[in-house]
């Protein structure tokens, strides 16, 4: 699959979301986003709408989503906050 996400706006967005978000049982809400992570930090989920991007170990991901318009928004929506928190 080809797409411009780079990891580390998602990470400095999963990082923000986690930092200055409302926690809500077991995510956390900023902008938008829901933000997670499994119970020894290792993999880290990032959602908006109906997309959802899983960050792995070493720099790996895996991204799920509905149809390509949901990906084009994630996209536009991480692109947007992360200049926003820049």
């Amino acid at each position: 699959m080809h797409n411009s996400i780079d990891l580390k706006t998602c990470l400095r967005v999963f990082n923000e979301t986690v930092t200055k978000g409302k926690r809500c049982d077991d995510y956390y809400e900023y902008h938008g986003f829901r933000a997670w992570f499994d119970f020894d930090g290792y993999t880290c989920f990032l959602q908006y709408n109906r997309v959802t991007m899983t960050l792995m170990f070493h720099g790996k991901y895996e991204i799920d989503y509905p149809a390509k318009e949901d990906l084009a928004a994630f996209e536009q929506k991480l692109m947007q906050f992360a200049v926003q928190i820049s």
